[in-house]
């Protein structure tokens, strides 16, 4: 099996921008008062199913959905890593989870802004709360997503990305206001010049330039990444 800081792995579970997205593993790990060991676990906008690999590798029964259900690369990744006994698959939308007080842990990467798609803020919000409901007493929602950032990253976005007029980008007081029902919620703002890349050899170089020096000097609020862990 491949280790689990392997460069191989962290491309399997994070796939893009590596350097910034893979800290979410570690501050999740850090700022948690649950074991990934033996947990009830669910993946929300998996797609190709990197964190259930993560989960699952470090012991959790993972639940790996998509609103269509994830690709057929996720189950091929699993394989491959000999951990598709601790994975389930399913289709499931944010908006409509069924289960109630079941899981300890729910996670995801990138989601809100596909909900939150042409400023659909009240979905973001309501997301959030299924979230909320789906966790049992003390179980803890972990959570990457992509920020508004700075006015260079909206104007670049706006011109330059097909999807970036409509993309639902979130602020941190909007996130910690779709949080309040939690009762305690840790977060940090991360990451500047990598996602201008245009390959991933470029954000390599980029992300090393954010997390040494970049990340420390421009505005927390022109990060373009938050990642958090919130306790029920």
């Amino acid at each position: 099996m491949k280790t689990e800081n392997s460069r191989e792995l962290l491309n399997d579970v994070i796939e893009w921008d590596i350097c910034n997205w893979s800290h979410a593993l570690k501050y999740w790990q850090d700022h948690s008062n649950l074991e990934l060991k033996s947990a009830n676990i669910l993946e929300l906008g998996s797609r190709n199913g990197g964190l259930s690999l993560w989960a699952a590798l470090n012991g959790g029964n993972v639940l790996c959905t998509d609103l269509n259900g994830p690709t057929s690369k996720a189950q091929e990744k699993h394989k491959r890593y000999n951990i598709e006994n601790r994975i389930r698959y399913g289709k499931l939308s944010a908006l409509d989870i069924k289960y109630r007080n079941h899981f300890d842990i729910v996670m995801f990467k990138s989601v809100l802004g596909g909900i939150g798609y042409n400023s659909n803020k009240s979905a973001q919000k309501k997301a959030i709360n299924q979230i909320f409901h789906s966790l049992k007493e003390g179980g803890e929602f972990w959570f990457a997503e992509n920020l508004v950032a700075s006015p260079l990253h909206r104007f670049l976005r706006k011109n330059y990305v097909n999807w970036g007029n409509a993309w639902g980008y979130v602020t941190v007081n909007e996130m910690t206001e779709y949080l309040s029902a939690f009762s305690n919620i840790n977060y940090t703002t991360l990451g500047f010049l990598a996602t201008f890349g245009r390959n991933e050899s470029q954000r390599e170089f980029l992300g090393i330039l954010d997390n040494k020096v970049i990340n420390k000097v421009v505005p927390k609020h022109w990060h373009y990444i938050i990642i958090g862990v919130a306790k029920k």
